[in-house]
């Protein structure tokens, strides 16, 4: 799943994985538990784009900037991988609580999910906000499933 957060993270041209990549990540595997409860509250991966960008149109213009073309708001190519970022290691911290406390090495996709969406500050919940879902609701759908 961290590969594919990479993978992500590299398709929107940034210089370092965060949580909402793995939010993309997680979404892209229809099979998993964690994506059918993102589908399942609108958040597909291309929504989770859409809601991505309209975020980052918001935030600009909440700083006083206006329209940008795409591309000159992407970080110029990089040769290497994305480095971590901090959202993405604070949501893997969060979705390991349950694996550390009963012996797992890992934690599985919803585990992964619910540490995403238990973040109070950053790009995943202001974009949650800006899409109208309720991120109470679906972490407690994250806990049922």
């Amino acid at each position: 799943m961290l590969s594919r957060a990479i993978d992500e993270a590299s398709a929107r041209r940034s210089t370092t994985v965060e949580a909402e990549h793995l939010l993309l990540a997680l979404a892209t595997d229809e099979g998993l538990i964690a994506a059918k409860v993102l589908a399942d509250a609108g958040l597909t991966h291309d929504a989770i784009e859409a809601a991505l960008d309209q975020e980052r149109a918001e935030s600009l213009a909440a700083a006083g900037i206006g329209p940008v073309d795409e591309s000159r708001l992407a970080a110029t190519p990089r040769q290497v991988r994305p480095g971590w970022g901090p959202s993405v290691k604070e949501a893997i911290l969060r979705g390991k609580k349950p694996v550390i406390s009963d012996g797992r090495h890992r934690p599985s996709e919803t585990e992964l999910l619910i540490g995403i969406l238990q973040a109070n500050l950053g790009t995943v919940p202001r974009m949650l906000a800006i899409a109208g879902i309720d991120r109470g609701d679906l972490i407690e759908r994250a806990r049922q499933a």
